[in-house]
Parts: structure tokens; C-alpha cells; sequence
């Protein structure tokens, strides 16, 4: 089995060519002690398990095809994508390519009449409660999500340490990064559809017998069917329906390997007639069901 790699229970974040970090604390944000940019020219090592105790790490992935790995658990995290993580979760970004980059912060949550923003409690209760709710589950990011990161840097790099400006500023800011990550894991954005998409190709290879009428799946994905099949072959190479046929006929070809009558197998899977699914059959593979039946 496996050695599990070691646990830290913190993560220690410093500034490097790769990294910038900085903390919002010296500007009486406590709710964001770190917040951080990464951009790696070269592949990393693989970093360790960690914990942040009394934080949540929200990540949004802006580079690479990465892998977050959280209480043993995987998940992709691919452009475009944000991950949330719990104070208990033991976790990782798998490794780190070349290339990559993201940003990220850590929200630590408020207790014991910890204030929020200035927040009114029943409003701070509102938000920290939100934000729980994401945790250790992909969503799609939004272009507001990473403006406001962006914003967040510019601010931190242009207003005078230690002014009511630059306080005020920041805090503004960083109360509209966490309900923009709260709205962007809510939203029914074309990234949504397209987990949705991908769902489908994922039913139609596990059941190519059902009937797949391109106006209702279209409906159902939110596209257009013009949309949808721009969509579906980008996705699979093929249209819905000559994906589909391949997937009868890669079902086919197994049923009739094990005996199956050719009848028995186009009923089974959905095809209108023997005859039908036979010029089917030699259409795809160049010979009747009946020589692959015959195969060993």
C-alpha cells in the first residue's frame, strides 16, 4: 500500500519569484489573513498535506490541468474552476506544473463575536454560512471573481499603508470577492452546462438504447440545437446522433458476441426495425451482424 504522505497542520506561505503573498491583516481585514497569486515558470515539487485549522482556502484556478486532493478525495481543477476547502480538510493542490497559475485566500471564519467586514451579525452569519456551503466541491469561477483578485493586488500595491482610504478600499473589495465567489458557484453559467453536457456523453455511453430527441436535450442543457451540436462535437469529435450509433454499435457488437439474435439486440437497443439496425451495423463496421456474431 501506499505510504500517505506526511500531514502539516499549516501551510507556511512566503514570497517567491512564483508567489506573491500578502496579508490583509496589518489593514484590519481579519477575515483574509493571506491572500496570494501563483504563477510557476517551472514544475514544482509535489507540496504536502495540509490543514488550516480556523481558515477556508478558496482557490480559482486561472492556469494548468490540476488536481486538488482533499480528504483522500480527488477532484479536477482545470481553468477557469474554484475549490473550496474546509478548516479540518486535509488537502492539496496535486502537483504543480509548469505554466500554472491561480490565485487564492484564505477566509478565516468568524467566532465568538469575531466582526465580519463591519457587518451587521445576522448579515456576517449570512455570508460565513454561504461560504461553508461551497466547500470540497468544483464550481465555475466568473470573470468578476478574477477582476476582483486582480483589484484586490492593485490596491495593495498603489494605496499608502495605514490610510482610511486604503482600509476602506480594501474592505469594500474584498466584500465583493466573497459574494462574487458565493454568486459564481450559484450561477447557471454555459460552464455549468457544460458539467452538464459532459453528463450526457456520460449517459449515452452507459445507456445508447434510450432515445435522445436533439430538441429536448438541447432544451434541458440551456443551448440552442444549432449551439448544442457545435457543442457535442467539440466535446466527443462526433454529433449527437453519429455519437450515439457508435455507441449502439459498440453495444451491439458485445450482445452479439454472446449469442444474442440480431432481432433480440436491435429491439434492445432501440432501433426500429432488424432491418434497419443491420444497414446500420455494415455502415459502421463494413460487415453485417450476422459475420460478427459468428466472431470468437
Amino acid at each position: 500500500m501506499k505510504k500517505r504522505p506526511p500531514l502539516k497542520l499549516s501551510f507556511d506561505y512566503m514570497d517567491t519569484p512564483e508567489r506573491r503573498v500578502l496579508s490583509l491583516e496589518p489593514d484590519h481585514i481579519l477575515c483574509m489573513p493571506v491572500i496570494g497569486f501563483d504563477c510557476y515558470r517551472k514544475k514544482w515539487q509535489e507540496p504536502p498535506l495540509h490543514v488550516h485549522g480556523e481558515c477556508l482556502e478558496v482557490s480559482l484556478c486561472l492556469r494548468g490541468d490540476l488536481v486538488v486532493e482533499s480528504n483522500g478525495k480527488t477532484h479536477p481543477f482545470k481553468p477557469g474552476m474554484m475549490f473550496v476547502t474546509g478548516p479540518e480538510d486535509v488537502h492539496r493542490i496535486r502537483s504543480y506544473p509548469k505554466g500554472m497559475s491561480k490565485y487564492w485566500f484564505l477566509f478565516r471564519i468568524p467566532k465568538d463575536g469575531f466582526p465580519l467586514l463591519n457587518l451587521p451579525p445576522k448579515e456576517a452569519d449570512s455570508l460565513t454560512g454561504a461560504l461553508v456551503g461551497l466547500m470540497n466541491r468544483p464550481f465555475a469561477g466568473t470573470d468578476e471573481v478574477r477582476r476582483l483578485f486582480k483589484k484586490l493586488f492593485n490596491l495593495c500595491d498603489t494605496l499608502p499603508p495605514g490610510t482610511a482610504a486604503r482600509s476602506l478600499r480594501l474592505r469594500s473589495v474584498v466584500l465583493a470577492l466573497l459574494l462574487a465567489v458565493v454568486d459564481a458557484a450559484s450561477a447557471t453559467s454555459h460552464d455549468r452546462a457544460e458539467v452538464r453536457l459532459s453528463r450526457l456523453v456520460d449517459e449515452m455511453r452507459e445507456h445508447p438504447e434510450r432515445a435522445y430527441p436533439l430538441d429536448r436535450i438541447s432544451e434541458s442543457l440551456g443551448f440552442s440545437p444549432s449551439n448544442l451540436l457545435v457543442r457535442f462535437k467539440r466535446l466527443t469529435g462526433l454529433p449527437p446522433h453519429a455519437f450515439l450509433l457508435e455507441r449502439r454499435i459498440d453495444r451491439a457488437k458485445a450482445m452479439l458476441s454472446s449469442g444474442m439474435s440480431v432481432a433480440s439486440v436491435a429491439h434492445q437497443l432501440g432501433f426500429s426495425s432488424s432491418q434497419h439496425f443491420s444497414s446500420q451495423f455494415k455502415a459502421v463496421t463494413g460487415v453485417s451482424p450476422t459475420k460478427n456474431s459468428r466472431k470468437v
